[in-house]
C-alpha cells in the first residue's frame, strides 16, 4: 500500500472531501445486501475485474459510480480500543450479518470459476485516503483474521480470496470520506497470471 496516503492528515482529508463533493455518482447505497467486491473474469480478454453488485436492486455498477453511505445507524460506541479493530469511543460498523437499515457488504467470486484460478485470488488494498486519524479494518469475527487494514502496523494490506461468497465486519474509526483502492490478481490454469486494474471505492461515513 502507498504509505503516503495511509492515515491521511487533515489537509488530505479536506482535499478528498472537496473532490467528493464535486463528483457525480450513479448510485448511493445505504442499506441491504451488496457484494462490494464482486470479482469477474473475461476469458476472451484474459482480464480480471471488480464491480459492485447491489443484490436488492439486482444491479451491477463500476465502483467509481457508487457511494457507500455508512450513515449514523452504523455508529457503535466502544468503551475501549481493540488493536487493529476499533478505537475507543465512536466507530462506524458495517456488520457481518444482515441487519435492517444497515449495509451488509461483502465479496463474491460467483461471477467467475474460482477453480480456474487454483481456488484462490489475491485482493490487495493498494491505496487509501482517509479522514484525519481515520482507519479502516475489515476482519472476520469468527476466525479473528484481519483481511484488510489501512494502518501498515496491522500488517493486512491484502487477503487471499477463497470464498464463493463472504461477509466480514467493516469498521471505520472516524467520520468523513474514505477512498479505498483495491486490485485483484490470480493465476489462471490456462491463461497464466492476470491482474486487474485498480478500482477506487468511496465510503461516506457519519
Amino acid at each position: 500500500m502507498k504509505a503516503a496516503t495511509i492515515k491521511a492528515g487533515a489537509v488530505i482529508g479536506a482535499a478528498a472531501a472537496l473532490a467528493f463533493a464535486g463528483r457525480a455518482h450513479a448510485a448511493t447505497i445505504s442499506s441491504g445486501h451488496v457484494d462490494a467486491l464482486s470479482f469477474t473474469y473475461d476469458d476472451t480478454a484474459n482480464t480480471l475485474g471488480i464491480e459492485v453488485h447491489d443484490e436488492a436492486a439486482n444491479a451491477a455498477h463500476d465502483p467509481a459510480e457508487v457511494v457507500f453511505d455508512v450513515h449514523s445507524g452504523h455508529l457503535v460506541d466502544r468503551p475501549s480500543a481493540t488493536a487493529c479493530r476499533f478505537d475507543a469511543g465512536d466507530n462506524w460498523v458495517i456488520p457481518r450479518t444482515d441487519t435492517t437499515g444497515l449495509l451488509w457488504a461483502g465479496w463474491s467470486t460467483e461471477e467467475l470459476e474460482l477453480a480456474d484460478f487454483g481456488g484462490e485470488l489475491r485482493a490487495e488494498l493498494v491505496d487509501a485516503v482517509t479522514p484525519a486519524g481515520g482507519d479502516v479494518s475489515v476482519y472476520d469475527a469468527t476466525t479473528g483474521a484481519t483481511r484488510f487494514h489501512t494502518d501498515p502496523a496491522c500488517e493486512a494490506p491484502g487477503t487471499d480470496i477463497t470464498e464463493s461468497h463472504h461477509h466480514p465486519t467493516w469498521v471505520f474509526t472516524e467520520p468523513g470520506t474514505y477512498e479505498l483502492t483495491f486490485q485483484v490478481s490470480g493465476t489462471h490454469t490456462a491463461a497464466g497470471a492476470v491482474t486487474s486494474a485498480e478500482h477506487t471505492y468511496t465510503f461516506d461515513v457519519g
